[in-house]
């Protein structure tokens, strides 16, 4: 069971109120398939002991909910001294529990988003930070509550993914581009696109396709779940990505060092001499680099490794970064 224990701070004078907002938490979590349990004890000083128990992704599914239904904004609009209400428990309360439960929380936008001043999609507490990472977990958030319908879902979708194909090709506004299959292509050719994906992004543009011209429903909703799922990890490792691009340096034992590129690694052994493959003959690194991925994170040749990648060079002593002591980095 996934597990949320923290301590949660508002104004003493509040708590009776605070304790009606934990009830209504309770409520919403109950209606689950899967209850998502909260669980609440009294401190003192205004602190309250929070646990919440719940499926794999049912607390981040119920903290996400509320945004995207509205929950804050009609659970506000039922009390009294509403203003002051939600300065002092609903903020405090639910910002507490996505900062600590979220990478990305968003909670710039959460007052505003209470009184009904931001449209959901502004504002959805998320794990990734990516621009197209953020707008696909929306978009599937959405659907699998129930918010947007299976058509909708799959249209907003096709579109989302047409867009990333062409971000990534760096097309330029205003020019013609080519038909999505070619663009899958091309994308494989320069960025990291297994063929689970790659089928994913082509049964989601076929089934749009099919309802459009049709203007009816999609069929199979199990299919389109195992698309979107696809989809989920596919944007989790986009997101992970585009964050380890942005390390280009490594703090190891107070000392900063320059991470080292997918094919910039060494093809020498200790004693200077080119590795052997099994035939005996000297690897010719630089071409293996080009013509393959790395085999575990999948960058291609002159980009950084993702993060906890078993091919990364350690910039200090030359090993596997992820499996010696100098590759900790230091506090």
């Amino acid at each position: 069971m996934a597990s949320y224990d923290q301590i949660i701070k508002v104004k003493s004078t509040y708590r009776s109120e605070a304790r009606n907002f934990f009830f209504f938490l309770q409520a919403i979590g109950r209606k689950y398939t899967r209850p998502v349990k909260i669980k609440y004890r009294y401190l003192k000083r205004g602190r309250f002991h929070v646990i919440i128990n719940g499926g794999p992704g049912g607390i981040d599914a119920i903290l996400q909910e509320l945004v995207l239904n509205r929950g804050l904004y009609y659970y506000s609009c039922s009390l009294p001294h509403k203003s002051e209400i939600i300065s002092c428990v609903v903020l405090p309360i639910f910002k507490q529990l996505i900062d600590y439960r979220f990478l990305n929380p968003q909670s710039r936008f959460l007052r505003k988003h209470i009184l009904g001043k931001r449209a959901q999609t502004d504002f959805v507490p998320t794990d990734m930070k990516n621009e197209f990472s953020y707008r696909f977990e929306v978009l599937f958030r959405k659907w699998d509550i129930g918010v947007t319908l299976d058509k909708d879902y799959l249209i907003e979708l096709d579109a989302m993914l047409h867009n990333f194909l062409l971000n990534k090709l760096g097309h330029i506004k205003g020019e013609r581009s080519e038909v999505f299959y070619k663009l899958l292509k091309r994308l494989k050719k320069i960025f990291m696109l297994d063929a689970e994906t790659e089928s994913s992004f082509i049964k989601t543009h076929d089934m749009r396709t099919d309802i459009l011209h049709r203007l009816g429903s999609p069929k199979g909703k199990d299919e389109l779940h195992e698309i979107s799922n696809n989809l989920y990890r596919y944007f989790q490792y986009i997101d992970e990505f585009e964050e380890s691009q942005k390390e280009k340096t490594i703090k190891i034992r107070g000392k900063r060092y320059k991470r080292i590129k997918y094919g910039n690694e060494s093809a020498l052994d200790e004693n200077g001499k080119p590795y052997l493959d099994e035939n005996g003959e000297p690897i010719d690194w630089d071409k293996v680099t080009e013509e393959h991925d790395c085999h575990d994170c999948c960058v291609k040749k002159g980009q950084y490794h993702v993060e906890g990648c078993d091919a990364e060079v350690c910039p200090k002593c030359g090993g596997q970064f992820i499996s010696f002591d100098c590759g900790l980095p230091s506090e």
